[in-house]
């Protein structure tokens, strides 16, 4: 175990949240021991409300989240990640179908961000993302592991590496931060086997993936964080441009628009991340991240958006599929961040 320095009790008092300390700690049942850092701590972190927190810390011009991010890289709190380990013996076992899914299954349910995961999983091909092989991807060993699941994963055509996807959609526009999602993708990246990609046997999108022209299995793995830019009203072109249509399950057959558009909190960070220096404690994050990570060639962070322009046939494994009502995707890098390695 990396030698901890201090109880991560200060990423809290930090943000003058104590009582988010002790929420943390009953929920997750941190140990004193656990308190000093550790799996438990690092395997569960990104879950923390605080993580989420978008204003500032009382009394201060600083956001919650570049604090939280300045801590931890500071503290060193980031190398506790480096105790996780991948725990799932057969991260393959679960064989997604390439056939015959039907569109009323997918249709029914409030459940659209992993919606949105099927859809581009069975696009395959999705430019400017990559070729996606595998979705909700399990990562526990047994029921009582607080582990999730990695939403997609891909390989990235251009640079020659596999992706592990965080996608963030809420059809009223998602409102998790950056941190969030750059934690929870490199919680995942650590619980995941990538040998297992190459030696799965019967898992039908990788044998699909080992034929593809050019592939190669590598050890190289990006993180993406995959977002939507906005959710727009009707007047504001929502029916052009929204990822879904199909959002009321009562009347999945016919286009629902929320009331008014509203701008995803990812894309608004992403352009901060970009044009200011609002989340220079971010950058630094990850940064230090892709400096402890050998394997680890870059993050990611890509708008996903509606093609359509796309002279591709709609996706005839999806039974029921409509081009008045469902959608092919494309994809925007709008930030790279490579390792120094």
């Amino acid at each position: 175990m990396v030698a901890c320095k201090l109880s991560i009790k200060k990423i809290f008092d930090c943000i003058e949240r104590d009582d988010k300390f002790k929420e943390f700690k009953t929920t997750y049942g941190l140990t004193p021991s656990d308190e000093m850092g550790g799996t438990k701590f690092a395997a569960n972190f990104y879950k923390s409300a605080v993580v989420n927190y978008k204003g500032k810390v009382t009394g201060s011009k600083d956001l919650y989240s570049e604090v939280i991010a300045e801590t931890l890289i500071n503290d060193n709190f980031i190398k506790d990640w480096l105790n996780l380990i991948p725990v799932r013996p057969e991260h393959f076992k679960i064989n997604h179908p390439n056939t015959d899914e039907n569109v009323d299954a997918l249709k029914i349910t409030n459940r659209k961000e992993e919606i949105l995961a099927k859809l581009l999983f069975y696009q395959h091909e999705v430019a400017g993302l990559g070729y996606i092989f595998d979705y909700q991807t399990p990562l526990k060993e047994t029921r009582n592991d607080s582990y999730g699941k990695i939403d997609l994963l891909g390989y990235n055509t251009d640079d020659k590496c596999y992706s592990v996807i965080e996608l963030k959609y809420r059809p009223s526009g998602s409102e998790e931060t950056l941190l969030r999602c750059v934690l929870e993708a490199y919680t995942y990246y650590r619980l995941l086997d990538i040998k297992q990609i190459n030696s799965a046997k019967e898992h039908e999108g990788i044998q699909q993936l080992k034929k593809l022209h050019g592939y190669k299995h590598t050890h190289e793995t990006e993180l993406v964080v995959l977002f939507d830019e906005r959710s727009c009203a009707k007047e504001d072109g929502g029916a052009e441009t929204n990822l879904m249509l199909r959002i009321d399950p009562d009347k999945p057959n016919t286009p629902s628009y929320p009331s008014k558009t509203v701008v995803s909190q990812q894309f608004k960070e992403c352009k901060e991340l970009i044009d200011s220096h609002k989340r220079n404690g971010l950058q630094t994050l990850c940064e230090e991240i892709l400096a402890q990570e050998p394997h680890l060639k870059q993050i990611r962070f890509v708008v996903l958006r509606v093609d359509t322009d796309s002279k591709s046939s709609y996706p005839t494994n999806i039974n029921g599929w409509s081009r008045k009502l469902d959608r092919l995707y494309q994809a925007e890098t709008l930030l790279t961040i490579p390792s120094k390695g």
